[in-house]
């Protein structure tokens, strides 16, 4: 529950800035808002390294000129990862041993809301930029069992969630590939975000805990990684 808040509010305040930043874009011509998206890379760095995978997830972001040549920017971004996903074929009950066998699927998840300023480097084909970001990451891992020609799961449960500040940087370039009213640009960069004591579960204990037929023990570490991702950005006003 406390999960879906967090991505609800993250979600709201991040159409909220873009709306917001709209009106304004409208009634100050100085104003430009720039959204993008993004597929996404994750690697787990010190502690986080020693106990997980690498994770894949998407992102979007909103950008907000403060000058006119939209050197110094407001930067909003909204990610999901997933990591360490565990499927496993496992009786569906003791009463019926062997026979009946289901799919458990365990994903490991975060989503983080951070936003800070972004500085521009020099204007043109290839633009480089660096931002400062802090903000807040959700981690929640949920197991769901569906049958073998099933589509949807019959059944889930969230086994361990929390919640912790995120504070870090992104650096990145914009390459231009379209020109007019309305550029468009990839965006290619790397992101990192460190969280103090979060506790979290990892692929290896939810496959023991299957095997030894026991609730899994979430661990609690501070959690650092990076994000390199690639996609696209484009002016909306």
């Amino acid at each position: 529950m406390l999960t879906r808040v967090i991505a609800q509010l993250s979600v709201s305040t991040l159409l909220s800035l873009a709306a917001l930043s709209g009106a304004n874009a409208q009634d100050n011509p100085n104003v430009r808002v720039t959204a993008g998206a993004s597929g996404n890379l994750s690697i787990p760095r010190g502690a986080f390294a020693e106990t997980t995978e690498r994770g894949w997830g998407i992102s979007g972001n909103v950008l907000i000129s403060l000058d006119p040549n939209a050197i110094f920017n407001a930067r909003a971004d909204l990610a999901f990862q997933s990591y360490g996903r565990v499927r496993q074929r496992v009786p569906l009950s003791s009463t019926t041993g062997n026979l009946i066998r289901v799919d458990l699927n365990t994903t490991n998840n975060i989503v983080t809301f951070v936003t800070g300023p972004q500085l521009l480097g020099p204007t043109g084909l290839f633009t480089p930029y660096a931002s400062a970001l802090g903000g807040f990451s959700a981690f929640w891992t949920t197991s769901a069992v569906e049958g073998t020609n099933n589509t949807e799961p019959f059944a889930s449960t969230t086994n361990s969630s929390d919640f912790a500040w995120a504070y870090g940087g992104a650096a990145g370039a914009y390459i231009r590939v379209h020109n007019g009213a309305r550029p468009i640009r990839l965006d290619l960069g790397m992101r990192y975000l460190r969280h103090d004591d979060v506790t979290y579960l990892t692929a290896d204990e939810v496959r023991a805990a299957v095997q030894q037929r026991r609730d899994p023990q979430p661990i609690r570490s501070r959690v650092d990684f990076s994000t390199y991702y690639i996609g696209v950005q484009a002016v909306v006003f």
